[in-house]
């Protein structure tokens, strides 16, 4: 007996939690498309607390900054390169990041940018999504994108800008501070906060900030350290300031003189301090010796790495992603090694390279911790601080106008190219002739219409753009002389069709006369442009 087919039970809904274990493990691009599917994943995934579940899951990425200058007799804006899971770099620039901003953090998606006008810029670089906040001090002429900071108290779900204000009196060290204005999104002013003693800004101003678990940290002057150097501790909730001593460390290795540069970063979301000490026979090799804060309350340190740098070196302020430390060269080039035990030396022949910023200066590169977030600054927007947007001005209208417009037309360069490769596939194919041509396709319009290259890779699709044009005479050849060999063949058939058919015309009698056509240029060789 045949069986008969049974009814399949198809589940007509999924209930929501389940929806949401399965949302929280999509990519932000993809949560963005999900959104306009219905009501309810529009609800989800605009949930704050759906926001912070998929920000717990999401990996950590180097951000690239590469602060505006000019480079080879040409002016280059400010941008920003991203990694994926995979560590590609990103090809296009990132609309929230204006010619002339200084990136001063990065924070659970979110980024704070610095420019000389009179505003201050927060901006999620998933979203897209930005507002501009009043500075404490519209024209400090000491004023700068170092003294300024960007952080996230999980105590109190706030985010809060920390600015240092540079004083009048002096540290001996030079330039100090004694107040800090700090601003909490949402609220209607800024909030100084006085410190005990004047602070030096100069550890500020070298090795920067971090925010790390609900407080902010830098490093800072203290004589009786024996480094003389000490971490002090902003803590975001209960705004208060405390100092931390670097542990006792002996740099008694005569082959490497004392550390001469100082970092403070984070290394598994701990407070880290690195120190670098060069050979004493060679500037260019180095050693780079690392220390995480594992006890915050007992203030107790641990030496993580200690890690020999051939002609290399870390760019702060972030180098070390997971298993792997970021460093730079100074002919332009960006690499990563894995960080395959607590001391070793980095051995050049496993040296991934992951792009190349000549000729641009590394001086203005920094290492950022990014992640792709949904967090949202709506809810922030009806503050008394947010300004709106101004028009370009200045430096913006006139280099940024003439940036966009050459890579704007290398971009039509590439897909012209493309277009006249793909028409000599067709040729070739037609005319029985074989040729390789490997022009990839440029991006898709249609997912970012308004998003052009970035400058890694503009200089990338010259580069390709000049390569392909160079190999395009072999492939043009070919086809001039299959086109050459095929009209010959034609033309010699043509008499003996015009017989054949005359002989068959006379036996079939007279026929009605047909129109002439005109003859066609498909192969004409003057027809084909490059």
């Amino acid at each position: 007996m045949a069986m008969k087919p049974t009814k399949k039970k198809r589940l007509t809904w999924l209930p929501q939690d389940i929806i949401e274990l399965i949302l929280v493990r999509l990519p932000v691009s993809n949560l963005l498309r999900c959104r306009v599917v219905c009501k309810q994943w529009d609800g989800i995934i605009r949930d704050p607390q759906f926001t912070m579940a998929h920000l717990r899951r999401a990996r950590h990425r180097p951000l690239l900054f590469f602060q505006r200058g000019r480079a080879s007799g040409k002016s280059f804006p400010s941008e920003a390169v991203l990694f994926d899971e995979a560590w590609s770099p990103s090809t296009r620039d990132v609309p929230v990041i204006d010619p002339d901003d200084f990136l001063c953090a990065s924070c659970n998606g979110l980024v704070c940018l610095y420019s000389s006008n009179s505003t201050i810029k927060i901006a999620n670089l998933a979203t897209g999504e930005s507002m501009h906040l009043a500075k404490p001090v519209k024209y400090a002429p000491q004023d700068q994108s170092s003294f300024y900071s960007f952080g996230f108290s999980p105590a109190t779900n706030e985010y809060k800008i920390v600015h240092f204000l540079p004083g009048q009196k002096l540290h001996p060290a030079g330039a100090s501070f004694s107040v800090i204005q700090v601003y909490t999104l949402g609220d209607d002013k800024w909030r100084d906060i006085r410190t005990l003693e004047v602070v030096s800004l100069y550890c500020v101003k070298q090795s920067g900030v971090v925010n790390v678990d609900g407080a902010m940290y830098w490093l800072t002057h203290d004589e009786e350290s024996n480094w003389r150097r000490a971490v002090i501790s902003f803590d975001l909730r209960d705004e208060c300031l405390e100092l931390i001593r670097l542990p006792e460390v002996d740099f008694a290795d005569p082959a490497f003189a004392n550390p001469f540069c100082y970092w403070i970063t984070e290394i598994d979301s701990k407070v880290s301090v690195a120190a670098v000490q060069a050979r004493r026979d060679s500037l260019l090799a180095r050693k780079l010796h690392i220390w995480t804060l594992d006890n915050k309350v007992e203030k107790s340190w641990t030496q993580k790495y200690s890690i020999e740098l051939p002609a290399l070196s870390v760019l702060g302020p972030h180098f070390i992603y997971g298993d792997k430390i970021i460093m730079h060269s100074r002919n332009g080039g960006i690499y990563c090694h894995e960080l395959t035990s607590q001391r070793f030396t980095i051995d050049a022949t496993k040296l991934v390279k992951l792009l190349d910023f000549s000729p641009r200066s590394y001086e203005n590169t920094q290492s950022y911790m990014c992640v792709k977030s949904l967090v949202r600054l709506d809810a922030y927007k009806k503050a008394g601080m947010v300004r709106t947007r101004k028009r370009k001005e200045g430096w913006k209208l006139k280099k940024w106008e003439a940036w966009e417009h050459d890579r704007s037309k290398i971009e039509e360069l590439w897909r012209s190219g493309h277009r006249i490769q793909q028409r000599m596939h067709e040729m070739a194919h037609v005319i029985g002739a074989a040729i390789s041509l490997n022009l990839p396709a440029p991006p898709d319009q249609q997912n970012s219409p308004h998003r052009r290259l970035n400058w890694v890779e503009q200089r990338r699709v010259t580069d390709m753009l000049e390569s392909h044009v160079d190999s395009l005479d072999a492939p043009w050849k070919v086809l001039v002389q299959a086109a050459d060999a095929f009209s010959s063949e034609s033309k010699k058939m043509t008499p003996a069709a015009d017989q054949q058919r005359n002989e068959e015309e006379s036996e079939a009698g007279p026929s009605r006369p047909k129109r002439k056509r005109k003859p066609s240029s498909r192969f004409d060789s003057s027809t084909w442009t490059t």
